[in-house]
């Protein structure tokens, strides 16, 4: 009778969608999950030199008291390694009291007993000189890095007496690149788009090729006219350019150029002997009027 009970209840579609439902919340607490839809971050600021990685979502959490919304943030949850900036602005109708001028912080972490322990900063900050917080006032931006911290709840403690609990987790592991197979294709050099230059003014030409990193490319700019059939056909010598490392055996080139008189030019490049494999036209205009 019971067993009946139970099969009429899990073929309602109704009570069906209700335990679905519980079944994915009891997976995100046991996970750490702060949202179904948790987005991807983006990586890329930097801070005595060190590469820092800002966070580029925002997931909201559940704090501990009021006073947290007076902690400003982007996000509660950030990967390893991204830069955490936060300011503190009164919203309250009390005025914060601040123990320090400028204000200090420390920052804490749950340890598995549950109580607290300080990452970073201390515990008792001294008095120097209060300031105070009237409402709609805030403190300067404060940020510090992540780098080398462990996943775990952490709370930034500031002397203006108020806390904001936030979360790092582990850092998503980039996808390796995957590369087609490469064949016994023939040497190949492409030449990028151009645009518009002027007189008098050094550009760039970029361009790629299966040539291996670290050799040699042979190239010569001319003015439009005759193209010669090959680099040694002109009144000019061939230059050259090295190749640079680039991604699944497409490596990288650039030419710096810098022509004087105004008109149409041409850059042929070869990827191995002197015969041409990549010609590309530009036009060089006058100096714009200042």
């Amino acid at each position: 009778m019971i067993a009946r009970s139970i099969l009429g209840y899990w073929r309602n579609p109704i009570y069906a969608a209700i335990a679905l439902m519980l079944v994915l919340v009891a997976m995100l607490m046991v996970t750490g999950c702060t949202s179904l839809f948790d987005p991807i971050p983006r990586t890329n600021t930097s801070i005595h030199s060190q590469q820092l990685y800002p966070a580029s979502y925002k997931v909201t959490l559940a704090q501990p008291d009021e006073t947290s919304k007076s902690l400003k943030m982007d996000t509660d949850v950030y990967n390893i390694g991204e830069v955490i900036e936060f300011s503190v602005i009164n919203e309250g109708s009390e005025t914060l009291k601040c123990l320090n001028d400028p204000p200090t912080f420390s920052v804490k972490f749950q340890t598995g007993s549950g109580k607290w322990a300080t990452k970073m900063g201390t515990d008792k900050p001294v008095e120097t000189n209060k300031i105070y917080l009237e409402h709609g006032k805030s403190t300067q931006m404060y940020r510090f890095i992540t780098t080398g911290w462990e996943p775990n709840r952490y709370r930034i403690v500031s002397d203006c007496g108020v806390s904001r609990d936030i979360i790092l987790r582990p850092a998503p592991t980039p996808l390796p690149t995957v590369c087609s197979q490469q064949g016994n294709e023939p040497l190949w050099v492409h030449i990028n788009p151009i645009d518009e230059q002027y007189a008098g003014k050094k550009f760039s030409i970029y361009g790629t090729t299966n040539r291996a990193a670290g050799e040699e490319l042979r190239y010569l700019v001319f003015p439009n006219g005759i193209l010669p059939k090959d680099l040694n056909q002109s009144d000019e010598k061939p230059l050259s350019t090295m190749v640079s490392e680039g991604v699944c055996g497409e490596n990288v080139w650039s030419v710096e150029v810098s022509e004087k008189i105004p008109q149409e030019y041409f850059i042929m490049i070869s990827a191995g002997s002197l015969n041409a494999t990549a010609i590309r036209r530009f036009t060089v205009f006058p100096v714009p009027p200042p």
